[in-house]
């Protein structure tokens, strides 16, 4: 028998530009042909519906395989009654001396087949597959269940591509091994919104924006033969506007339509009728529309066709569409004169406001000063109740049906500023530059202010809102009077003015609540009293709420900043519980929010040294911002994402996210993200050994004069100064930090200070007050739930004492803080404490693989002390102190403090020979 071709992999860049995802099952596949290769033939079966990529994961699988002996076939549904057709592509032709194809038993034909798959050299192996095998011939599939059967120790990988493996057409015996428990099933899924995304950009001038890549992928549920027939058919500007519905493709419409065709008139009213009430409706309210007494027939006869589905719930019977494209395509082959006339039935029977007033808009066609009136009011509702995306949709309708220029004017900044609060950048963007050119009003200056700012152009917006604030009459504008002062607020805190953020803030309050408003203002004004130590009334005004999990949604910005009062409190325990709340709340609502959250978040889980689940939460407020356009927020998520991996020594990472925080910062830097972004650069320096790049990054932060909004970095430029030896200027820092104006009596700070106190009366020859200031610093540590600052003032502190001689003293501080940057895998501080535990005589192996707490736990004990003692004196709790000492007892294979003594060095003593 001839041997069949070797099909090797061509060059990385001869691949399907429209292959999108599938990793997990590429590695699967690659996991299964190294398993054949061992000498254990291997089956996957590919499964899913038609377009959704089997023939595109396989070919890819084969571009990118090793070199193997490949036989391939595939069913075609015009040839299932073609005996052996299949079959016939996977053995080479015959030659002159063979007998003709068997036409008998077709396990005479499988036998060829196994015969093909016998030698196999060590090593290789050989891949057979039957695309779309469910449109095979049965001989062909009988015959490739009896050689499958066979194969057992084949150096063999076999691919089935099917849509069902538990379809009838499939052979018993074949539908048993594709279910079998060592078969490998792949489910191909749709695309994700990312993948959606992505698939657009290489079919479009522009990648498709986050929300209309999401709207694409639901409608097509991520099929990518519909994605792509779409991204074809559909104009752009079509596909971004979510208002506009989309059709299906033109081959799956015509399919849909063949099969509506069928139908008696009876069932294609219902079914078109239903399209017009939406992909789910009540049964009577479809019969109704469709003008039916007596529906049952016609809904038997739609389910039949597969075009609708009945579910009974504890309500009245609902009708649902098969496929959300099924509905597309009835919908858009309805001509516009049934389609409104449908529309204004279906407004007639809808008992939801909100559903009323949308049908009755996509049944008008001229303008409707009353419909406007009713669209505008729905908008204002769905705005205030944080509905920002069906809120833009109102008012952008009601806008294009507007009678007076003035009244389009209002109604498009208003539909603008839902886009931006719900992080649609660029349709907001589109929507502002129709603004008309001439006199500019305080609705349009307000309008690009709002734009400017969420784009990162802080100083533009400053200009432009300050401008719609002196243009705007308050008294007669009130809504848009609060609106432009809540931009102001915002303006003014990411350019680090607290005082003026909360002036605004008073202004906007003293206004009545409007619809369209940034979403989160009691966020800023809360955040804005903290920052200038009016916290006590940012508590008075959170006072109200109740426990995080039963904050009401229409409060998480209020939530969100008594949040931010406790984080800066130092209260990170509470802090953390009412984030954790507002992320559930917000998920999935506006960009901005969650971007804000998440940030917030990762703060507190950073200071509490929960330091993978801060980097996680991080890295997604940059991945919200950068796919919602939100330049103002963007810089500082990336930056913060760089604290962890610079914190660990990890410092490609940090490199990384810093290069794309300073990419996002534009020409218009705001004193927020300079901060964030000069806070990150200072730590991944220092996890570099290099001070004096640290000192550079912050020192252009000394022109921030009044700056009180941003993140600390003080100390952080005060530490690299001590270490460089410029006494003068970190102790003019240090006396800004020490200012009861700067602290504001927060804990954290002043152990930061105390701490550097130390370090810098320890490097002026200054040993009593430098041991007093590190015992203040350590004092205030302690009350603070922050382990790596607390591990910064021990290690410090133990440093000093060591250099003083005193060091079993050190030892005392050196393994507490060794045991916390260890669980922090803090790296460049961990390799320092261990230097500092050397210079003492302490060995950096511990004995039994003793943790370093539990040493220091355990040999405080070995001295005799009680564990109330030794709680005390490492300022733990007596059960942590049990729980450590436990665990020592357990390693050292020891049961009494007796033990301990004669087991472990005492402190300060070094364990090594």
């Amino acid at each position: 028998m001839p041997e069949q071709p070797q099909r090797s992999a061509p060059p990385t860049d001869d691949t399907d530009p429209l292959f999108c995802g599938r990793e997990q099952q590429l590695q699967a596949l690659h996991e299964r042909l190294r398993a054949a290769r061992g000498g254990r033939a291997q089956l996957v079966v590919v499964e899913g519906p038609p377009g959704i990529g089997k023939t595109a994961l396989i070919r890819r699988f084969l571009r990118t395989a090793e070199p193997v002996r490949l036989s391939e076939a595939s069913g075609e549904e015009n040839e299932t009654t073609l005996a052996y057709g299949v079959l016939t592509q996977l053995l080479p032709a015959p030659t002159a001396v063979e007998a003709p194809f068997p036409q008998e038993q077709p396990w005479r034909a499988g036998a060829r087949l196994l015969t093909l798959l016998e030698e196999i050299p060590e090593g290789a192996a050989a891949v057979v597959v039957v695309d779309d095998a469910h449109w095979a011939d049965l001989p062909s599939l009988q015959a490739l269940t009896f050689a499958l059967r066979r194969l057992r120790r084949r150096r063999v990988l076999t691919l089935l591509a099917v849509q069902d493996p538990a379809d009838s057409h499939l052979p018993d015996g074949l539908r048993r091994l594709a279910m079998d428990d060592q078969t490998l099933r792949l489910a191909l899924p749709g695309l994700s919104d990312e993948q959606t995304a992505a698939l657009s950009a290489r079919l479009l001038p522009a990648r498709l924006p986050g929300h209309a890549a999401a709207r694409l992928r639901a409608h097509t549920e991520g099929n990518p033969l519909h994605i792509r027939a779409l991204l074809r058919q559909v104009p752009p500007e079509l596909l971004a506007a979510v208002d506009a519905p989309l059709p299906a493709p033109r081959s799956y419409g015509l399919l849909v339509l063949g099969r509506l065709a069928h139908c008696a008139h009876p069932t294609q009213d219902l079914v078109a009728a239903a399209s017009v009430l939406g992909p789910c409706s009540p049964l009577h309210k479809a019969a109704r529309l469709a003008g039916l007494d007596h529906p049952m027939a016609a809904v038997e006869q739609a389910v039949k066709q597969e075009l609708l589905e009945e579910h009974l719930t504890a309500g009245p019977p609902e009708l649902v569409f098969a496929h959300p494209l099924i509905r597309a395509a009835v919908y858009h082959h309805l001509g516009p004169a049934r389609r409104a006339a449908l529309h204004a039935g279906a407004a007639l029977i809808t008992d939801d406001l909100f559903r009323r007033t949308w049908h009755r808009m996509l049944a008008a066609r001229d303008p409707d000063s009353a419909l406007v009136a009713d669209l505008s009011a729905d908008a204002r509702r769905q705005a205030l109740a944080g509905s920002w995306s069906s809120g833009a949709s109102l008012a952008g309708h009601a806008s294009r049906l507007a009678t007076t220029a003035r009244e389009r004017e209002r109604l498009t900044v208003e539909a603008a500023d839902a886009l931006l609060n719900d992080g649609r950048v660029e349709e907001a963007a589109e929507l502002v530059h129709t603004l008309p050119a001439g006199p500019h009003s305080a609705a349009q200056r307000y309008a690009q202010g709002h734009l400017a700012f969420v784009q990162g152009e802080t100083s533009t917006a400053q200009v432009l809102l300050d401008d719609a604030w002196q243009r705007c009459d308050s008294a007669t504008d009130p809504d848009l009077a609060r609106r432009i002062a809540e931009r102001l607020t915002y303006v003014c805190l990411t350019q680090g003015r607290a005082e003026d953020a909360v002036l605004w803030a008073d202004r906007a309050d003293g206004l009545p609540p409007a619809p369209f408003s940034c979403g989160m203002p009691r966020f800023a004004q809360l955040a804005a009293l903290g920052m200038t130590g009016a916290a006590e009334r940012g508590g008075a005004l959170a006072a109200r709420l109740p426990e995080p999990v039963l904050v009401p949604a229409g409060d998480i910005d209020l939530l969100l900043g008594r949040s931010a009062l406790r984080l800066r409190a130092d209260d990170l325990d509470a802090g953390r519980a009412d984030l954790r709340a507002a992320a559930r709340i917000c998920r999935g609502g506006p960009a901005p929010q969650r971007t804000v959250t998440a940030l917030l978040l990762g703060e507190a889980e950073l200071r509490l040294g929960h330091w993978d689940e801060a980097l996680r939460q991080f890295e997604s407020a940059a991945a919200v911002a950068t796919a919602a356009g939100l330049a103002w927020l963007e810089p500082m998520a990336y930056a913060d994402a760089a604290l962890v991996p610079a914190l660990r020594g990890e410092t490609e990472t940090a490199a990384a996210h810093i290069r794309s925080a300073r990419d996002s910062t534009g020409h218009d830097h705001s004193a927020s993200a300079l901060a964030h972004v000069a806070r990150a650069q200072a730590h991944l320096a220092v996890a570099r050994g290099e001070l004096d790049q640290a000192a550079d990054a912050l020192r252009p932060l000394l022109a921030l004069r009044g700056a009180t909004a941003v993140p600390p970095w003080r100390h952080l430029l005060a530490e690299a100064l001590i270490g460089l030896g410029d006494h003068e200027r970190a102790d003019a820092l240090l006396d800004d930090l020490e200012d009861p104006s700067a602290h504001q009596g927060r804990r954290s700070v002043l152990a930061a200070a105390g701490r550097l106190r130390g370090c810098l009366l320890a490097a002026r020859q200054r040993p009593r007050e430098a041991e007093a200031a590190f015992r203040t610093a350590l004092d205030h540590a302690e009350a603070v739930p922050d382990p790596f600052a607390r591990a910064q003032v021990r290690l410090d502190y133990g440093a000093f004492l060591r250099r003083t001689g005193k060091r079993t003293a050190a030892t005392e501080h050196l393994l507490p803080a060794l045991g916390a940057l260890t669980e922090l895998a803090a790296a460049p501080y961990t390799a320092r404490c261990e230097r500092e535990l050397a210079s003492c005589g302490r060995s950096a192996q511990l004995p039994a693989d003793l943790t370093p707490q539990e040493l220091t736990v355990a040999q405080l004990a070995s001295t005799g002390l009680m564990n109330r003692q030794i709680a005390r004196r490492l300022a733990l709790s007596v059960k942590t102190v049990e729980f450590h000492l436990s665990h020592a007892y357990t390693k050292l294979g020891i049961a009494s403090r007796m033990d301990l003594a004669r087991t472990l060095p005492a402190p300060g003593v070094t364990s090594e020979p």
